[in-house]
């Protein structure tokens, strides 16, 4: 009989690298996004976006561990403990968190993982354009060419109208807005 390898290195997973990618993936920003309305179970946010509650319960221990979410409260509900989670801020800055945990994005893949994860907020605000016409809504698109002194001008312009729509935010109203903007060189590959 052949010997068997032995294991050495316990930490064959770097929670970072999962971590990272399902924030960027969706799942892991999808809750991120849910229990910015409020706090909730594994139970309530698993019905709201239909995925398995043990699915929904691994993202919730990650993004506790990556310090995003925290415990609010426990209760004991049909004689098992319910545990309801919070965010730990509500000003989440999923890129900068990113870069802070020294995940640096120059890798072909993450690139894609967040062009993928951004595309499809877009495309969701979008959608939501034609459910609530009624509501204020504006989508703009418009590519130039440009002197990179102007253009980093502009960025910071650009930062401040950012912390002003942040500076809208009130708690106790019910309407969510998106504010999704893209500033980068354009080349067609």
């Amino acid at each position: 009989m052949p010997d068997i390898p032995c294991i050495y290195k316990m930490d064959l997973v770097d929670e970072k690298d999962v971590l990272k990618e399902d924030l960027l993936k969706g799942k892991a920003f999808d809750i991120l996004l849910s229990l910015l309305a409020g706090s909730k179970s594994i139970k309530d946010i698993s019905k709201e976006l239909n995925v398995p509650s043990f699915s929904v319960q691994l993202y919730i221990k990650r993004l506790i561990d990556a310090k995003l979410v925290k415990v609010k409260n426990s209760k004991v509900v049909e004689g098992k403990i319910e545990k309801c989670y919070e965010l730990v801020s509500t000003d989440i800055q999923i890129i900068n968190y990113l870069k802070e945990s020294n995940a640096i994005i120059d890798d072909k893949k993450d690139i894609e993982l967040l062009a993928l994860q951004f595309s499809s907020l877009t495309k969701d605000v979008i959608k939501n354009i034609n459910k609530f016409q009624d509501k204020p809504h504006k989508i703009k698109a418009y590519f130039i060419k440009a002197d990179e002194e102007k253009i980093a001008e502009f960025k910071k312009e650009l930062d401040a109208l950012f912390e002003k729509y942040q500076s809208l935010e009130d708690l106790s109203v019910d309407d969510t807005y998106g504010f999704i903007s893209v500033l980068a060189p354009y080349k067609i590959e």
